[in-house]
């Protein structure tokens, strides 16, 4: 072992900060869904990416001691051969993460997309292409030498070292078009949405952070022929580690945000009710939309009554009524024409036999005296 230097103290300062980041908001995102009951699978897949993530943080971290982000001259041979089959191992876990944290963001999306087919399978397919990608490079780089040990010298046989360069490329292209696509597909679904314009950008921003993950995968390319120096492989593993680990770490992050929205929400009605504001919350409005999901077959009922007949000041307290009602809503606009159900109760209260005027009342009027 060695001490860190060059790339791989950024590299081991990096990793660390990341794995804590994403253990903190995934433990904020369990307590969360485990407080408001809906624990999903999307959480479970969630944690699943997680777990393959520290698995791969954890061999990085190691690699630090054993030469990565250094040349070769300052290392010795059986320093170099140990890093070199750690990170080798650390890049099956790297290709295995991804898919748990790209399905999660998935299943967040498919609760919205609800029956929306066009959504639904474009959802399902981004799934298979990553998982089929990733399948494509586990067995790619397990090919890269035969035997394998010949890649870190406990062996002797052939190698392609460009094969590693080009499968990660492949990967690196997949994992670019999913990121945009889980980007811009919340946009898509919220188009149609009748929220205010503010609240829409907040809630298509907040479920589109995974978009963010791309700008790692961008700049990890200018890195990735690297491999190609078979000599020095160990110097290459610092970069390419560096953002390979932010990538998945701010993948997990922002992966989580949407299943925050609770705390969100909770202080924004908290900020509500000190300043007496009305407006919706982008958590507010997203808990409306994974709702609509759920409630979208249920009947809608009118909010009209036919009644036989009013007399005036019926008529003036109901209008004073309902437009007390509108003005109070609290749902704010999110929440209209998503899902309305209106309750009435009808009575009738005979006077005495003097005035057989029938009196028609609905449930919630001022009771008055005549």
């Amino acid at each position: 072992m060695v001490a860190p230097a060059g790339v791989g103290v950024s590299l081991l300062h990096v990793t660390i900060v990341m794995l804590a980041l994403s253990w903190v908001v995934f433990a904020t995102r369990t307590g969360v869904r485990i407080w408001i009951k809906a624990f999903g699978v999307d959480d479970w897949l969630m944690g699943a990416g997680l777990v393959l993530y520290s698995i791969t943080a954890a061999l990085v971290i190691v690699c630090c001691f054993y030469g990565a982000g250094q040349y070769s001259n300052a290392l010795t041979t059986p320093t170099i051969m140990q890093g070199t089959k750690l990170f080798f191992i650390a890049e099956f876990f790297y290709a295995s993460s991804t898919v748990p944290i790209k399905c999660s963001i998935c299943a967040t999306l498919l609760r919205i997309a609800d029956a929306r087919r066009r959504f639904v399978w474009t959802l399902w397919g981004l799934m298979v292409l990553v998982a089929v990608a990733a399948v494509i490079f586990i067995v790619t780089i397990a090919n890269i030498c035969h035997p394998i040990s010949t890649l870190w010298g406990e062996a002797t046989g052939t190698c392609n070292p460009t094969l590693n360069s080009s499968v990660s490329f492949f990967f690196s292209a997949v994992a670019i078009v999913t990121d945009w696509a889980l980007a811009i597909l919340p946009g898509a679904l919220l188009w149609n949405v009748q929220m205010k314009g503010r609240v829409k950008v907040s809630v298509a921003l907040i479920l589109g952070l995974a978009a963010f993950a791309s700008c790692a995968t961008i700049v990890r390319l200018r890195y990735l022929t690297l491999y190609d120096d078979q000599a020095e492989f160990m110097f290459g593993t610092g970069a390419i580690g560096l953002w390979s680990v932010i990538e998945e770490g701010i993948g997990i992050i922002a992966g989580s945000m949407p299943a925050l929205r609770p705390l969100l929400s909770s202080s924004s009605r908290r900020r509500t009710g000190a300043s007496g504001s009305g407006q919706p919350s982008a958590g507010t409005a997203f808990h409306s939309l994974s709702n609509q999901g759920d409630n979208k077959n249920r009947k809608r009922r009118g909010d009209d009554v036919k009644m036989d007949t009013f007399d005036s000041t019926t008529l003036s307290e109901a209008a004073h009524n309902r437009n007390k009602s509108q003005t109070s809503d609290t749902d704010g606009d999110s929440q209209k024409h998503i899902l309305k159900e209106t309750q009435v109760t009808v009575t009738a209260e005979h006077s005495n036999a003097a005035d057989d005027w029938t009196r028609q009342r609905v449930l919630g009027w001022e009771k008055r005296n005549y």
